[in-house]
């Protein structure tokens, strides 16, 4: 596999250590190591941190091994954006995994290909590796989908296509100027993306958080993701990015194959049905109280947001 995998790390080694597991069996080329650094006033957080960094002794393939661990801690905004930055400075195209998503060996030459595939179709914004849909039997010829909701439990991309995200744009700005709607032709999920938006528009303006800007700018764009026809990722963290319970449950029907099942044209399409069930998955039911939760996270640190959690039950 040529393309660069970016592994994305903290101090979660229960849960990174599955997807490093899973990343040494895939063999990439090149491998870009990052990790946040570990608050100093936490002993376990800073004992967790190190333990992973020594990982990096576990590269024992054929690997152009690249390292960027952190001096000092950043919040996981920034940390995340730093990567991600960090990768594409290098690179043309790259794979991206939390130290939480969990890939089957399949999901690398799934996002190879299809990074090689759709490079220079530049309405192609992703490659994702979620697919909510259970029992989904496609055509002979067809073994990808088109979306344009982003996902990020897993996924890949191109420099040209991070590089020109526009990260000021705001949830105001995409609803006023009906990119939204545009999209979804004043079908029902405009109103449900909308009114989700409108929702969470301040807390994007105040963090900038990475993946709601993909999310505006595809809208912006009228660009799409190409998503597989089965599941290539397991989201096993406690806390996802979009906290929501029924997102988190996305271990049910993994594809644990070594080799993903591409038709012989390679065909993609899209379906109302998966839109529909994406929407209902990650917008319709995050409500108000889990966008407050996660910009108190964020504002006081998981510990302490934890910490008064368990104040407040008692």
């Amino acid at each position: 596999m040529d393309t660069a995998v970016l592994f994305e790390t903290f101090a979660r080694p229960q849960y990174a250590r599955q997807v490093f597991d899973q990343i040494k069996k895939a063999k990439p080329k090149k491998l870009y190591f990052y990790s946040n650094k570990a608050r100093v006033d936490r002993p376990d957080e800073v004992r967790n941190n190190e333990e992973i960094r020594s990982w990096v002794k576990e590269v024992d393939w054929d690997c152009e091994l690249h390292t960027f661990f952190r001096e000092e801690y950043v919040d996981v905004y920034t940390s995340v954006r730093g990567a991600m930055d960090w990768v594409f400075d290098n690179e043309e195209q790259a794979i991206i995994l939390e130290d939480d998503c969990v890939p089957s060996v399949a999901f690398f030459e799934y996002c190879d290909f299809f990074l090689d595939k759709y490079k220079e179709d530049k309405s192609i914004g992703f490659i994702s590796g979620a697919n909510y849909l259970k029992n989904y039997v496609p055509e002979k010829e067809n073994d990808h989908i088109y979306c344009n909701l982003f996902c990020f439990y897993g996924f890949a991309t191109w420099k040209d296509r991070w590089k020109t995200l526009d990260f000021n744009i705001t949830c105001e700005e995409v609803i006023e100027k009906g990119y939204i709607n545009r999209y979804y032709r004043g079908e029902k999920e405009s109103i449900i993306m909308e009114q989700y938006f409108m929702r969470v528009d301040d807390f994007v303006k105040r963090t900038h958080c990475w993946d709601y800007i993909f999310d505006l700018n595809s809208f912006k764009n009228d660009s799409y993701g190409v998503y597989p026809i089965v599941n290539l990722v397991m989201n096993i963290g406690a806390y996802g990015v979009h906290t929501n319970a029924s997102v988190l449950k996305l271990v049910e029907g993994f594809f644990g194959e070594r080799h993903y099942p591409f038709a012989p044209k390679h065909k993609g399409v899209f379906t109302k049905r998966f839109n529909r069930i994406m929407i209902e998955k990650i917008y319709r039911n995050d409500k108000r109280g889990e966008v407050i939760k996660r910009g108190l996270k964020f504002l006081l640190g998981q510990n302490f947001y934890s910490y008064l959690k368990s104040i407040v039950k008692q």
